[in-house]
């Protein structure tokens, strides 16, 4: 293996993984998406019924109505960017969301300021600590804690500097807690639940690796049956009858001598091809053999350097997935599957098929494979062509230290 490879499999095999469920668990992830837009609509409905609530209450009717607009950017913005196409959720589109809502609660907050009677029906505190629940699913349980606090703070405050015009006269502080607490439970319920999702996730890893370490020497047991197989089957085809034959004649030929060398040539090369052997062949010659395809003849992965060494125990899963998809789509054509792998400082994967599925179709079971793994750090992209498609996954490329 050369320098240069074996520094890329320490590089990508090292990079920083977040705890998070999408990163750790991207398809379970995906299925919960619609979680996000569903309490988006639920913190914009209570937001409105809120706002006509306090219709009397408004020292200013235009700025509750830009509230609400701003609080519907804030929905629209984390349905979208925590949409499966759009893997994965980073720290600055995290900001953007709770900040965006956070801004929307303020308006609201300076709409009825002077005026407000009430802190508990105010719509604020519930819209931030709504959107809050689901971003654990896609950040870090601190970070979200931390967001969580610092917006628990800013309501806090602004409900403690309305208390004078509040009905009920009591202590700042308690009004602050009442503001603050809906954001914190809600936000700690999520982080709670993504914690356990997460600790679970990575226990049944362990597990699986265990399990994987104990079988490994019974599967290189079976591999190294499955060459020894494939060599008798060789030798019974062509190398025992050929000798047979010759040791009933007693003479050997010139021509005997071509066919001796011509055996020996194929024998030596099936050979070298058992040994060489990786799973990225293995896995399209499985997924093609479950369709009849005969795996034999041209190769169907080009991966001269073995490229396929950077790929993470996750990062196979989703490409053998992605793999089998592919290769039991009914219009594929036989054949035309194939795998290749360039650039070792930072290496590129393309599939390429040709297929008569229709787009739609191909889009839609394709594209939960392709968000999975740009939630495992790649960046992965999709071209749908009149006679077959292209599927790239790539490491993002190495900035120069």
């Amino acid at each position: 293996m050369s320098k240069v490879m074996s520094e890329t499999i320490v590089h990508y095999r090292s990079l920083p993984v977040e705890r998070t469920p999408q990163r750790l668990d991207p398809l379970g992830v995906q299925s919960a998406w619609l979680l996000v837009p569903l309490l988006g609509a639920v913190a914009v409905a209570y937001a409105v019924f809120s706002t006509v609530v306090h219709r009397d209450q408004l020292r200013d009717p235009a700025l509750a109505g830009w509230a609400l607009a701003v609080l519907v950017v804030a929905v629209v913005v984390a349905a979208v960017r925590t949409h499966p196409g759009l893997p994965p959720v980073g720290l600055w589109s995290h900001l953007a969301i709770i900040g965006v809502a956070l801004a929307a609660a303020c308006l609201f907050a300076a709409a009825v300021w002077g005026r407000n009677e009430r802190i508990q029906d105010d719509w604020g505190q519930i819209a931030v600590a709504l959107l809050l629940t689901a971003m654990p699913l896609y950040r870090p349980v601190a970070e979200v804690l931390t967001v969580a606090g610092v917006a628990a703070v800013v309501l806090g405050g602004l409900a403690s500097a309305q208390s004078p015009s509040l009905q009920i006269a009591n202590h700042p502080l308690v009004f602050a807690t009442v503001a603050a607490t809906p954001v914190l439970a809600l936000a700690c319920g999520g982080a709670g639940y993504a914690w356990t999702m997460t600790g679970e996730t990575l226990r049944w890893r362990e597990v699986a690796r265990a399990g994987q370490l104990r079988l490994d020497g019974e599967l290189r047991q079976v591999a190294a049956r499955m060459v020894a197989q494939e060599r008798a089957t060789a030798l019974n085809a062509e190398a025992v009858p050929f000798l047979t034959a010759l040791a009933a004649r007693g003479v050997i030929t010139d021509e005997d001598r071509v066919q001796a060398r011509r055996i020996a040539e194929t024998l030596r090369a099936a050979a070298v091809e058992a040994v060489r052997r990786s799973w990225l062949a293995e896995t399209v010659a499985l997924a093609l053999s479950r369709r009849g395809v005969d795996v034999g003849g041209a190769p169907r992965v080009d991966d001269p350097d073995r490229l396929e060494e950077v790929l993470s125990d996750e990062q196979r899963a989703i490409v053998g997935a992605l793999i089998a998809t592919v290769a039991a789509f009914p219009g594929l054509v036989p054949g035309s599957l194939s795998v290749s792998v360039t650039r070792p400082g930072s290496p590129v994967f393309v599939l390429t098929a040709r297929t008569n599925e229709p787009r739609r179709a191909l889009r839609s079971e394709l594209v939960p494979f392709l968000s999975a793994l740009q939630s495992v750090s790649m960046v992965a992209s999709m071209r749908v062509r009149a006679d077959g498609l292209t599927v790239r996954f790539a490491y993002p490329e190495r900035r120069a230290p």
